[in-house]
């Protein structure tokens, strides 16, 4: 229930589907397949807190086996294979020995590698890095939006020109269907097919052509309602207002703020041990140097 978009305002269509025109079946497609059509209806609830609870949710933590539960449980990421990072902690060791490690790496060692990490690191990381941002964001808002603007202009320009390509091909494909199902109605027509061998090809060429419109609308909606990367600013700006100054963390805080931390592998540098971590801000992405 807390999932719908609906009490955002937005309309959510095509949901469900058939695996055939003879199973009457209804089965749910993944969210991402969905078509939103945002700001149809009065919303319950205000955008920024829906996507407060949709990361919380992504995120949903359980007790450890010592009863306790983990604030960047379901928020670090391997930054090479993508996979997750899970928390390791045994009953004998203490907070400041508690780890992260690389979900694939410890189902299969080979797989990746450890991209170990104290959990006490990130927390310190998170805290200095939330400070650091809310204090430039709260001291210079003018330098702050412009800075987030002109990088999400950039991004926005490279995903629209992605998404041209992908409608470009999705939009060829649907004009080639339209050939191919009037040719085998034409050869059904005709008796060069049977009926029924007419109905299975026909009814899968039409499921492949209508996900295809369902894609083709959805990359339009998307091309067309890209925003001003401002008001993406503007509603970081929002959640640095609500805290004064931040000197510990809960997970609250870090899911206001944080989307996902991306964990690098370890490097030795001059014989030091040396680990790249990056943090990927809510509504703003990532942000390389405040000045």
């Amino acid at each position: 229930m807390l999932g719908k978009p609906e009490y955002a305002g937005h309309t959510a269509n095509f949901k469900t589907y058939r695996k055939s025109y003879k199973n009457k079946k209804l089965l749910l497609r993944d969210p991402s397949e969905w078509l939103i059509f945002r700001n149809t209806h009065e919303a319950i609830i205000d955008q920024e807190t829906f996507d407060i609870v949709q990361r919380i949710r992504d995120g949903r933590r359980r007790l450890t086996p010592i009863g306790e539960m983990p604030m960047l449980s379901g928020m670090m990421y391997c930054a090479d294979c993508g996979a997750r990072l899970y928390r390791h902690r045994e009953r004998r060791c203490s907070r400041e020995q508690e780890y992260f490690v690389c979900a694939r790496y410890r189902k299969k060692r080979n797989g990746c590698t450890q991209h170990r990490i104290r959990n006490i690191a990130v927390e310190q990381l998170l805290l200095e890095g939330i400070r650091e941002i809310t204090k430039f964001a709260r001291e210079h808002e003018d330098e702050f939006v412009e800075l987030v603007t002109k990088k999400k202009r950039s991004e926005i320009s490279r995903s629209l020109r992605d998404a041209g390509r992908e409608l470009d091909k999705a939009e060829e494909r649907i004009r080639k269907l339209d050939v191919i199902i009037r040719q085998l109605y034409e050869d059904s027509v005709e008796g060069k097919i049977t009926d029924e061998r007419f109905r299975k090809l026909s009814a899968g060429y039409e499921e492949e052509q209508k996900a295809l419109e369902a894609r083709t609308a959805q990359l339009r909606q998307t091309m067309a309602a890209e925003q001003e990367a401002g008001m993406n600013a503007e509603s970081f700006l929002r959640i640095v207002r609500k805290y004064t100054d931040i000197r510990e963390l809960n997970a609250e805080i870090i899911r206001e703020f944080v989307e996902k931390v991306m964990v690098h592998e370890a490097e030795k540098v001059d014989g030091q041990r040396v680990q790249k971590v990056r943090i990927v801000w809510n509504c703003i992405g990532e942000v390389s140097q405040l000045e």
